[in-house]
This record gives C-alpha cells, sequence and structure tokens, in this order.
C-alpha cells in the first residue's frame, strides 16, 4: 500500500504571462509513485489524481479537448463555470461535472475565493489536445505540440 496525506504534497504553479490561466495543483497520482502519462501498458498508473486550485477571477487552461482521455472534477471549494463547448454552467460544492472525448471545456472561478477540485482522469496510451482559439495540436505520450512552434504554450490564448 502506498499511503500520502494531501498536506504533503507540493503545489506547483501554473501561470500564464498576464494571469488569465492560473492554478495551483497537487499531483496526488506522482506523489503515489505514479508517472506522468505513463498508464499501465507501461508500469503506471490507470488514472491519474490532482487536487487544483484556481483563484478569484481566473481559468485553469485555455479551451481544448481530448481525443481519448476522459476528465471527471469534484468540487470542493468555492464556486465557478463550466464550459462545455457550447455554453457556461455553474458548479458549487460537491458538484461533479464529467468531460468525455471530444468535448471542449474549460474551468472558471466566478467567485470571490479560491476554488478547489478534485480532477481524475484514465490515462489512455496516447492522447491528442486540441486548442479551438489556436489551432494547435499537443500530442501524448511524446507531449509536444505537432506543429513545430516553438510558442510558449500559453501563446495566442491571452
Amino acid at each position: 500500500m502506498k499511503s500520502i496525506h494531501i498536506k504533503q504534497i507540493p503545489e506547483e504553479e501554473r501561470k500564464s504571462p498576464k494571469s488569465v490561466y492560473h492554478l495551483f495543483q497537487k499531483n496526488i497520482s506522482l506523489a503515489l509513485g505514479g508517472e506522468k502519462d505513463i498508464g499501465l501498458w507501461s508500469g503506471g498508473h490507470p488514472f491519474d489524481l490532482a487536487s487544483v486550485r484556481v483563484p478569484a477571477g481566473c481559468k485553469n487552461w485555455p479551451v481544448h479537448r481530448h481525443s481519448a482521455q476522459w476528465e471527471l472534477y469534484y468540487l470542493l471549494e468555492g464556486s465557478g463555470r463550466y464550459f462545455d463547448g457550447e455554453s457556461w454552467h455553474e458548479i458549487h460544492v460537491g458538484d461533479a461535472v464529467l468531460s468525455p472525448p471530444g468535448e471542449n471545456h474549460q474551468i472558471e472561478n466566478s467567485g470571490t475565493q479560491d476554488l478547489v477540485y478534485l480532477v481524475i482522469a484514465d490515462m489512455p496510451q496516447a492522447d491528442r489536445t486540441s486548442y479551438p482559439a489556436t489551432g494547435r495540436t499537443f500530442v501524448k505520450p511524446e507531449r509536444k505540440f505537432l506543429d513545430g512552434v516553438s510558442a510558449g504554450y500559453y501563446d495566442g490564448h491571452e
């Protein structure tokens, strides 16, 4: 058995240049011995679990969709909005939101306090993440953009 208390896991900050996208993430699966983007096929875990904290007024990531990966969000603190590619939906503590492959999605903290949620993602052997605002495509397990552009992750999103 592997066990860790979530307070022992360091927060990793992700922030775009203009702070439109800003989050703090605790990678629970990695702290329990998982490997980034490596599933059962190569000795990793079958899913990825992280605790995410989004400051008031910020978004988690640019709008994107996965070709193969499922993501499940469970809200622990605060309130916000979930974008499903067509419309925004209010989300609150206790809500669970499922994002299937092919659905554009994004979370925004529209409240006045931090928005905290757990995200559970399955680990497909390969996945393609598409960003409609820029037309860019990111592929895993290679962990690179297909367009070969060396632009930063957030370029074209702010």
